[in-house]
């Protein structure tokens, strides 16, 4: 959820429905289950017993793609732009996504992850070319903005708020403020478009998309968390810090004092500022699980799209793969001129040679999630702004805070009558100041039983819902271990990425990780590099 490319404020309105009616319509709650990622599968690369299997069979190819969500995806796509496919693309879980993953429950279909995108600068014209290629982008008006698909544009209203036991619209908790708070506001949206409107000495933009094609100019601020420059620019209004701290939460899984300054003002500058664009989000039912099933079904993949394969050894200098097919149960080596590693970084350590990985194990750090579905037979309300497709608690406490949930049915009123009911999807960082705390809310996180964690999200949406549980008709808990990239302070431009992203051999890492931000836009840029340098490597450019 970016809250920079909403609108701050949405359709104001009065909606006194409430979860409580019609509660002899009311029946008991399936049971909670754990569905999507595979915690255990992962874990497997710890077995010995992989290392000593017998090889079954033996293939060649020109590329070897491993992971098959956004980043896998969009290498394959660069692949076939450039006239190119012998490759294979190999991925862990019997369904593909990885982070931008999609479920579903009879009520709808819900993301797991990701869930948006916005839609991109005109800059960007590789990832307006893939829009194109998947029939989002439809055309472009006279001025040049692009048109899209409109079904695809998130409908109004966007976002609203609950703040002492009323919803209100946008996101900033603005009612009741004091003249000094709405004085800060407007002054922190002044000091962002003057940085919006500021270049460098050869005109480039500050703040861009990739992040590493950000101007030089202030890229110091990565040494400071964002709390740091607010407190510098005295900006001291909780409103304000708790709006800026939701967006680091959301975008990083990180708070103030945990997010590089560049990577926050990066959240508000790098498409440019909400009031000075018109691009829309762009969503889905099931979130950006469906973007990239749109481009697995364009890149008609057929048999070199491999789920259920765990590669669990690498030797970069042979470009040999030791994989093993979890459903047919045998083991396989495949034998590549290059391997575009487009699975989480820190992995990648434990499938090359001991001491071959040259990043410092303490380089990266990963935000755990926890993410709920639930299916609800009545829609929620609340006194106050009506329903929105992003529903968001203000919590003072940092320690109990949550992002609150997004409504996967909101489009619905698009194209067709809306039915009884909602499918929300709820979403929570795990946040902690070092390794150790990220920890153990991961190793709490995936030790918990679905009742546990389900407790947790229903106390959690019951101060926005009381009663909420009488309509439940089923919710499903998705654990991410690894979620999100922490762009901590001199993360950005420390050093460390450009180590993550060197190559290895014939091994290429290109998942948004190596971006240094989780987004999709980073995943992208990070995997169309990563394809030309295989084909570079191998003599096809």
């Amino acid at each position: 959820m970016s809250l920079s490319r909403r609108k701050l404020l949405g359709a104001s309105g009065l909606s006194a429905l409430a979860l409580g009616c019609n509660r002899d319509r009311a029946a008991p709650a399936a049971a909670p289950e754990f569905t999507g990622q595979s915690p255990e599968r992962g874990h497997l690369l710890r077995s010995a017993a992989l290392l000593d299997a017998p090889i079954d069979a033996r293939l060649r190819t020109g590329v070897v793609i491993v992971g098959g969500g956004a980043a896998g995806f969009s290498a394959a796509w660069r692949l076939q732009k450039l006239g190119f496919n012998d490759f294979t693309m190999l991925e862990l879980e019997a369904e593909i996504g990885g982070t931008a993953r999609s479920g579903a429950l009879p009520r709808s279909a819900h993301p797991m992850g990701a869930h948006y995108l916005p839609a991109p600068p005109r800059e960007c014209s590789e990832l307006l070319e893939l829009l194109t290629d998947l029939g989002l982008l439809v055309g472009y008006e006279h001025d040049g903005t692009p048109e899209y698909r409109s079904t695809a544009i998130c409908a109004a209203p966007e976002e609203r708020h609950f703040h002492a036991g009323t919803w209100h619209p946008g996101l900033y908790p603005g009612d009741g403020e004091t003249p000094e708070q709405a004085q800060q506001w407007e002054r922190f949206w002044e000091r962002l478009r003057e940085l919006d409107r500021a270049r460098d000495a050869n005109g480039e933009l500050l703040f861009r998309l990739p992040v590493r094609r950000s101007a030089a100019g202030l890229r110091g601020l990565d040494r400071i968390s964002i709390a740091q420059w607010l407190d510098a620019q005295g900006f001291d209004s909780w409103r304000l810090r708790w709006y800026v701290d939701y967006a680091c939460r959301d975008d990083y899984g990180c708070t103030l004092d945990q997010t590089s300054a560049f990577a926050a003002l990066h959240h508000f500058l790098a498409r440019g500022l909400e009031d000075t664009r018109e691009e829309p989000l762009l969503t889905w039912p099931g979130g950006n699980g469906e973007l990239l099933a749109s481009m697995r079904a364009r890149l008609e993949l057929g048999e070199r799209l491999k789920t259920d394969h765990i590669v669990y050894a690498i030797d970069p200098e042979r470009g040999q793969l030791r994989v093993r097919d979890l459903a047919a149960e045998r083991t396989i080596m495949i034998e590549a001129q290059a391997i575009l590693w487009a699975a989480p970084r820190f992995v990648l350590r434990h499938v090359l040679p001991r001491d071959r990985d040259p990043l410092a194990t303490n380089a990266m750090t990963y935000a755990p999630w926890l993410v709920a579905n639930l299916e609800l037979r009545e829609a929620p309300g609340g006194v106050g702004a009506e329903l929105a497709w992003d529903n968001v608690p203000v919590i003072q406490d940092p320690a109990a805070r949550n992002l609150g949930y997004v409504l996967a049915t909101h489009q619905e009123g698009r194209d067709r009558a809306i039915e009884a009911g909602a499918v929300i999807t709820y979403y929570q960082p795990l946040v902690a100041h070092d390794p150790a705390g990220l920890a153990k809310h991961r190793a709490h996180l995936l030790a918990s039983d679905a009742g546990v964690l389900s407790e947790q999200v229903l106390g959690a949406l019951e101060h926005m819902h009381p009663g909420i549980r009488r309509h439940l008709g089923a919710i499903h808990i998705h654990r991410w271990g690894h979620a999100m990239i922490r762009p901590t302070p001199g993360h950005l431009f420390g050093g460390s990425l450009d180590v993550a992203r060197a190559p290895i051999g014939c091994v290429r890492a290109c998942a948004s990780d190596v971006g240094g931000l989780p987004l999709f836009e980073e995943a992208f840029y990070a995997a169309i590099e990563g394809a030309d340098w295989a084909l570079d490597r191998i003599g096809r450019a």
